[in-house]
């Protein structure tokens, strides 16, 4: 039994429909069943400030057919088989009074464009009304799952990010990324648009709950895809808020100042203005912070403008700029497996760096009932300056020690365009379109190296080592990297004739895809020989230049109704690989010819349940530096030299997903299971050569091989229970990857597994929230040239977090994690993380609050990294600070809607 209030727009909607049938079916029964015309009707829906309306629910009847359907991201429906020239059409939305109207199709007339329908708002409400039942918490739609906000606990000053916390399926974790089924959520939209920066970290956390109807996670295949219904390749998840009636319009932002001990602080401030498709925002912070990065001072700044200067035509321009400022220390153990024994580092740097980069952008984008054109211009500059040392002492197979200095300086600006067209023709179903991208970019680098090494002899009886010789090295290494990159492509859609079930579409679709970058490297290398003379090195310095033209031919049917859309074809993917190296006689031109399947399957088994699969094949060159054939000496303990010989690798990739939902209670099980295969893959080849002194050095090359796969599965299950107060959710992962490389010449494949369960409950409470779960994860590596010892990471990761809320302004919080952890060859602990924090709310209007937070009481944090490549394994610590106080205060400006 559910208590609220309705508008009488809501209370008329059954006695509407009711009437609008039989008002349909006299008027079908006196249509001329002889008729067998195919006709088709497009339109879109606007609310009255010429805002799309997604999700609207679309009703006509046309003879004796009723169908049915749904307005899209853009407000747009369409339906085709139509066999009478007079049709009723009824749409209906939450929060807007129904349309109806009856339209006749002129003599001959194939299809008919309606101008925007415009859906007046529902205003004035009701007394309270009672009703058995409830909204459905969530709803499953093709490429769609939607939430009901009304269904889920949310409290006065929640904003969004706290509102996905809650959603069965997706996790938001402590630094507010958004994920589902371990994939980010990429892209933000409100009510089907575009919203300012579309960053979906930012503004989930500015955005309040209360004023989110619904939310819609998305496999989205791109607005291209969406206007002509061709979609290929694995989709992005996007995030669309749909706002409540009356609430696509407002103000908002924030200040927040911040400080705290260990000499941290924080200044944001931000401002935005939102009136439906007006968008206006500027941004400013500065703070600094101590994380797995380091030290990081950071000042950032931006202005960001959309709006829609006609009907369907939408321009935005955005400019930002971001300082970084970072002193980093970093301890790591590496081991690297080789035949002949192994090799072990003990590795320390610090750097420190500064950063400035500059982003503008432009673009403008025009939908209509037939077509669609969207451009961009875009650019970047990035200037950075890095000094750094590094000791670094080997021991075990080979015993030297390495003394590093560095200084460094980069330029890289880049440019880049972007064009997109379709069209849709008059036979309904026969679409096209084409886009060109086209980018230019240098990257600049000067670097200043001075090395000191020590070489030792063979160990006496008693092992101790004898100095043998110092070797100092001072060297100055000048790069330039152009890279020119242009792509074009056209798609091409030709309907089939369909059948009587005017719900079911067929298509023939052709597209062709091309690629051409080529990069410009200039590498000098020059040496000080104390006289004042800088002297190049020929054997160290290089001008190579290098062509990847790439290209794909494709043609497949696809298939659409309203369970079942798959699309199977066939791809012919030929590419050509051009090199030519200054003193390298031999031009390198390697071409190769891939053929792969298209598979694209989506099938609605229910109402509630969904099973995907999507398959794709891809080549990729290899990069510049794993072609050159010039050492490179960066790092004198492993020099690094080029094979201009590489072929480019291809790679098979399938997904498949079931997600099922429970309209009574709102559970979700989420299931995926995907797999790779590389051809060619470009791996590399450490082999350990004899120097002057006749000890050992390594020396990294390349080669193509075949042998890499990956098997991955991911599953999860969330139950909420007793009304949403509470619910518990089941996810796990388990990876096998068959990781190949090569060692002295010899093939060694690592068989690492990635296994991971957590068990989660969650408490929603007006007064009390409470999150607790509990994490194992185990990462295991055998590689083939040392059988008997396995390489095992093992963490157990137990948390507790909370908020208390006292009265309307007082709230306490706390966040409570202990870590086990097992494997590492660094020294670790085991902490106990205790976070505590007191907030209380300010002025009448409560948009103000002052907070004292306490981060890690026992001082116990250390963070621990362990990455795989190739044939070495490498634990890192860095110096992070993991407690201290931090005093903040943070102003919020919001006012949505028509108040």
């Amino acid at each position: 039994m559910i208590r609220f209030l309705k508008f009488p727009g809501n209370l008329g909607h059954l006695k509407c429909i009711v009437l609008f049938h039989v008002f349909l079916f006299l008027c079908s029964a006196a249509a001329d069943a002889q008729v067998q015309v195919q006709r088709r009707l497009n339109g879109s829906v606007i609310d009255s400030l010429k805002d799309v309306v997604p999700g609207a629910d679309v009703f006509i009847i046309a003879d004796k057919d009723t169908l049915t359907s749904v307005t899209n991201s853009h407000g747009k429906f369409s339906f085709s088989g139509i066999k009478s020239d007079r049709i009723s059409l009824l749409i209906m939305s939450v929060g807007f009074k129904p349309y109806t109207r009856t339209f006749q199709y002129k003599a001959n007339q194939q299809t008919m464009s309606l101008e925007p329908i415009v859906l007046d708002l529902e205003s004035n409400l009701l007394n309270e009304v009672v009703i058995n039942g409830r909204d459905k918490p969530i709803r499953l739609k093709k490429d769609t799952i939607e939430y009901n906000a009304s269904f889920y606990q949310i409290s006065e000053n929640d904003r969004v990010e706290d509102l996905l916390r809650q959603l069965p399926g997706v996790e938001v974790d402590e630094h507010g990324n958004a994920t589902t089924m371990g994939k980010p959520l990429q892209k933000l939209r409100v009510n089907g648009e575009d919203f300012f920066t579309s960053n979906v970290k930012d503004f989930i956390n500015q955005l309040p709950a209360s004023v989110v109807d619904k939310l819609e996670i998305i496999n989205d295949y791109g607005d291209e895809a969406n206007f002509t219904g061709i979609k290929t390749g694995e989709p992005q998840k996007m995030l669309n808020l749909v706002t409540k009636a009356g609430q696509n319009k407002g103000t908002f932002g924030n200040v927040l100042a911040s400080g705290g001990t260990n000499s941290r602080y924080g200044l944001q401030g931000n401002g935005n203005i939102w009136d439906g498709s007006k968008q206006i925002g500027l941004s400013s912070s500065s703070n600094n912070t101590n994380n797995e990065a380091g030290i990081n001072t950071t000042a950032t700044a931006g202005v960001n403008y959309r709006d829609k200067l006609s009907n369907g035509v939408t321009a935005s321009a955005g400019y930002n700029y971001s300082y970084n400022k970072n002193l980093s220390r970093q301890l790591n153990s590496i081991e690297t497996i080789n035949p002949e024994g192994t090799i072990y580092n003990r590795l320390e740097s610090q750097s420190n760096s500064n950063e400035n980069n500059h982003t503008i952008n432009f673009n403008i984008q025009s939908i209509a009932n037939k077509s669609y054109f969207q451009a961009s211009l875009g650019g970047t500059l990035a200037i950075r300056d890095r000094d750094g040392n590094i000791i670094s002492n080997q021991t075990g197979l080979i015993k030297q020690d390495l003394s590093s200095n560095s200084k460094s300086n980069s330029n890289t600006p880049n440019l880049n365009g972007n064009f997109v067209w379709a069209r849709s023709m008059e036979k309904p179903g026969r679409s096209m379109s084409a886009g060109l991208v086209l980018s230019s970019g240098i990257n600049q680098v000067k670097d200043d190296l001075g090395n000191l090494i020590t070489y030792y002899g063979r160990p006496d009886i008693n092992q101790n080592y004898k100095v043998v010789k110092d070797s100092l090295i001072n060297r100055f290494v000048d790069t330039e990297n152009r890279t020119n990159l242009v792509t074009a492509d056209f798609r091409y859609s030709e309907p089939l004739k369909g059948d009587k079930d005017s719900l079911v579409k067929r298509n023939i679709d052709f597209s062709y895809f091309f690629s051409f970058s080529k990069t410009r490297n200039s590498l000098y290398t020059r040496t000080n020989n104390n006289t004042g003379n800088n002297n190049i090195v020929d054997s160290l310095s290089s001008r190579y230049s290098t062509s990847f033209i790439f290209q794909r031919f494709a043609v497949n049917y696809r298939y659409q109704s309203e369970r079942l859309n798959y699309s199977l074809g066939l791809t012919a993917q030929p590419s050509q690989l051009i090199g030519q190296y200054d003193g390298y006689d031999k031009r390198i031109n390697n071409f190769e010819l891939n053929l792969s399947p298209i598979i694209n399957l989506s099938y609605n088994l229910s109402n509630w349940d969904n099973v995907a699969f999507v398959y794709s094949g891809n080549s990729t060159a290899p990069e510049f530096y794993q072609l050159q054939p010039v050492p490179n000496i960066t790092n004198l303990q492993n020099v690094i030299i080029g094979n201009p010989n590489l072929r480019s690798s291809f790679t098979h990739s399938g997904n498949l997903t079931y997600q099922h939902t429970d309209e009574k209670d709102g559970s979700t099980l989420q299931l995926s299971l995907n797999g790779s295969v590389v051809e060619d893959q470009v791996v590399s080849n450490v082999v350990l050569i004899k120097d002057t002194l006749n000890s050992l050095k390594q020396e990294t090359h390349f080669e193509n091989a075949k042998g890499a796969y990956l098997i991955g599965s991911m599953y999860s299950y969330a139950l909420p229970f007793a009304k949403n107060k509470f619910s518990a959710e089941l996810r796990g992962t388990l990876d096998y990857v068959n990781m190949i490389s090569y060692a002295n010449s010899i093939l060694n494949t690592n068989r690492n597994i990635n296994f991971s369960q957590t068990l989660k409950f969650r408490m929603n409470q007006r007064k009390l929230t409470m999150s607790t779960y509990a994490t194992y994860t185990l990462s295991s590596n055998r590689y083939s040239i040392e059988q008997m010892q396995l390489r095992n990471i093992e963490t157990w990761q137990f948390n507790l977090s909370g908020r208390a809320f006292l009265n309307k302004s007082l709230s306490l919080n706390a966040d409570v994690s202990k870590k086990i952890n097992s494997g590492y060859s660094l020294a670790v602990a085991n902490p106990l993380l205790i976070n505590l924090g007191i907030e209380k709310t300010l002025f009448k209007s409560r948009q103000g609050t002052i907070a004292l937070q306490a981060y890690d009481l026992l001082n116990q944090g250390n963070n621990l990294v362990r990455s795989i490549s190739d044939n070495s394994i490498t634990d890192s610590r860095y110096n992070q600070i993991t407690r201290y106080f931090l005093l903040s205060f943070n102003y919020r400006l919001q006012k949505f809607g028509h108040k």
